[in-house]
């Protein structure tokens, strides 16, 4: 139904455009590519510069093509750029008086109501006071919807103060931007100071275009503000970073500088590029005329835009890249796993497994853990209640890490504090249905810096203080947007690293402060840990508790698996890594491991804590019963482990999702469910079944 709508649509718009023969062929192929059975990969014509493409979106607009404009936006035409006609579509459409064209290049074309044409008109000027009003209300409210939904998922005191903070300078902005177009008294921001980088910031990050202009031109906020000391980004910088292509084109029209460089010497550009944001980065391009500067690693913009193919590259986890088209999740799960090639499953899993013993990961991990002790010992110069040992944990210390070295984990183990007290609480009954677990960890201590959520909070700002006067030493790393980040028991920092054998890796690092006590006797210590291992680490929250860190245990177990038993793991862990998209990659890749119905959902799949959990469950059974795992039974101890992810249901054989709790500590510890490991069992026993006929 929606189908024949859309080429109706088509159709009506085609004839429309018969004075336009580029336009108008290119939707003819777009009526012929719906009319085949991969209708839903209709999409514009390929090729053709971003100018050229907005060119083609003015000559839809003046012919009141809707539909097409959409398109052509989608492929990468900017609804507020100036083309050689001297308007942009957004104009074209005002000019011509279609009202409703326009209001859906505001609402979804990311068109902006601030980006003057080349005789220097603003939209705004261009349609009726009652109209503007409308629209400017309209984008002011959604802005701050966006602004409360953000102070609604921040917990971290401070952040909430922050964004408090800001929705009342948006405010104030908008009332004083008000007054003087109406006429009417008030309030002067001037009367009020705020913290006009961290605005900026935040306005840029988020694309909200309104926002920026009043900043800078109510608020009086330079366009070239540096908003992260710790990188020495501009507005300009975060927006190219976060693929805001609406809000690159806004500061270049207030006058923002896209070559200007931060520490590492990165422009702009760069920024786009790094992260595959392809429209902003041919935005810049065309702005440019092709002026190719180089960062301190060497690269220029198109070299890391090659650089960051080859990376995507190296992540490529499917035999086929056809995109999903169920609306339906299971589906969507079969689909990905029909796509795998469970067949040579195990031998796949060692050669995508990084090898931290030799060539260039050996020296990632090595330049990332000597640049992560200089930041800790510049943090313990200033706050020595950081001063202690810093240690490397998860798939890397492990030497579990797929396809790349660009994750690295690391625990801060303070020094000793004398006046701690260990306290194990057994939690009420309505706190154990809350939190899906029987016990806590609390501590008693007199001592100000692990009170409340001091501990991890203070740490962030340490770390930001120092980064401000230290630049990573190793010309091949840099410090990319967002910087440093907040986690719920530390905080993370973003990293690019551009090398030779790895051209390209955005590398996350997690830095967590703990405090080191001996096991207490109150927590089980179940059949694998090892011996030796006699203390267990405690890490602050940010809901201003503290809760039981057993990483060190589980690296020193899954580090001393037996070959066939590190294969198991390896060949799930290879599976699961096929099923979803890494944070970092294009939402056009992103949506290949997605589901819809109306938008894109993540396909349920089980966590990687799920699947370590059951793993070492699974591998208890194992040594307790003396099994043998051998090497062609390994597909069938994989589908073990996500079977240990489910329950069976009423006596049947009909598995559900099960709560998977932690092997370590899972009485001070959330669970988590097993979502998709139903679906994913019955599908290997399935492929097991067919590939052991003959």
């Amino acid at each position: 139904m929606y189908l024949q709508a859309f080429l109706h649509v088509l159709e009506y718009e085609r004839t429309n455009l018969t004075h336009f023969p580029e336009v108008e062929e290119g939707v003819g192929q777009l009526i012929s590519t719906m009319r085949c059975d991969n209708s839903w990969r209709a999409s514009w014509p390929s090729g053709g510069s971003v100018f050229h493409l907005t060119e083609l979106m003015v000559q839809a607009v003046r012919s009141k093509c809707t539909l097409t404009c959409s398109f052509i936006h989608e492929a990468g035409g900017q609804s507020s750029l100036c083309t050689e006609s001297g308007v942009s579509p957004l104009h074209a459409a005002l000019e011509a008086g279609h009202w409703n064209l326009a209001r859906q290049m505001l609402k979804n074309m990311g068109g902006c109501l601030y980006v003057t044409d080349f005789g220097g008109r603003l939209p705004t000027t261009m349609m009726s006071s009652h109209l503007r009003q409308q629209l400017e209300q309209n984008i002011y409210d959604k802005e701050r919807i966006q602004l409360e939904d953000l102070h609604l998922k921040i917990r971290d005191k401070v952040e909430k103060q922050q964004v408090q903070e800001l929705l009342r300078v948006q405010k104030n902005l908008f009332n004083t931007y008000w007054g003087t177009i109406t006429g009417n008294t008030a309030t002067t921001i001037g009367e009020e100071p705020f913290n006009k980088a961290k605005v900026l910031l935040t306005a840029s990050q988020g694309g909200m275009l309104q926002l920026i202009y009043l900043l800078v031109k109510v608020g009086g906020v330079e366009v070239d503000t540096q908003v992260d000391p710790t990188n020495g980004t501009t507005a300009i910088h975060q927006a190219a970073s976060h693929g805001k292509s609406g809000s690159v084109l806004l500061l270049l029209s207030l006058g923002a500088d896209p070559l200007l460089v931060d520490l590492y010497k990165q422009t702009a550009p760069h920024l786009a590029a790094m992260f595959g944001h392809q429209k902003a980065f041919e935005l810049f391009r065309e702005f440019l005329d092709h002026q190719e500067p180089s960062c301190r690693a060497g690269t220029t913009p198109t070299d890391v835009k090659n650089n960051f193919s080859k990376y995507l590259k190296t992540y490529n986890k499917c035999e086929s890249n056809q995109a999903h088209v169920e609306n339906n999740p299971i589906d969507a799960t079969i689909n990905l796993l029909k796509r795998t090639d469970i067949k040579n499953l195990v031998k796949t899993a060692p050669k995508v497994t990084v090898d931290y013993t030799k060539s260039e990961a050996q020296e990632v991990k090595e330049v990332i853990t000597k640049e992560m002790k200089a930041i800790t010992d510049k943090v313990a110069d200033i706050d020595s209640t950081y001063t202690g040992t810093l240690t490397l944990l998860g798939s890397t210390a492990d030497s579990t890490r797929l396809y790349c070295p660009d994750e690295f984990d690391f625990n801060l183990t303070l020094k000793s504090f004398s006046d701690v007290t260990v306290r194990i609480i057994k939690q009420p009954k309505k706190d154990v249905l809350l939190s899906g677990h029987k016990l806590k960890i609390d501590i008693e201590t007199e001592n100000p810096s692990l009170q409340g959520n001091r501990l991890m909070s203070n740490l962030y700002d340490r770390v930001r203080e120092s980064l401000k006067s230290y630049v990573l030493q190793d010309e091949r790393l840099s410090l990319v947007p967002p910087g440093v980040t907040r986690t719920q028991v530390g905080l993370a920092l973003s990293l690019a690293w551009q090398g030779s054998e790895y051209p390209l890796l955005l590398v996350d690092i997690d830095l967590v402060p703990v405090l080191s006590v001996l096991w207490p006797k109150e927590i089980m210590r179940p059949p694998l840990t090892p011996d030796d291992s006699q203390m267990i680490h405690l890490s602050n929250t940010e809901d201003e508790k503290w809760r039981c860190s057993f990483a060190a245990t589980e690296v020193e177990v899954v580090k001393k698996l037996a070959p066939q038993e590190r294969q198991v793991f390896l060949t799930g862990k290879t599976l699961l890594s096929y099923m979803k998209a890494e944070p970092w990659m294009p939402r056009d890749v992103k949506n290949q491991f997605s589901w819809w119905d109306s938008r894109y959902w993540s396909i349920p799949i089980p966590a990687g804590f799920c699947f370590k959990n059951s793993f070492l469950k699974l591998l208890q059974v194992k040594r307790e019963k003396k099994i043998q795992w051998k090497e062609e039974d390994t597909m069938a101890h994989v589908m073990k482990v996500f079977e240990v992810m489910c329950l069976k249901t009423d006596g049947t054989k009909h598995l559900v999702p099960a709560k998977v709790h932690a092997y370590f500590g899972g009485d001070y510890e959330k669970p988590k469910v097993g979502e998709g490991a139903p679906h994913i069992t019955e599908f290997l026993k399935k492929s097991l079944t067919k590939l052991s006929k003959p």
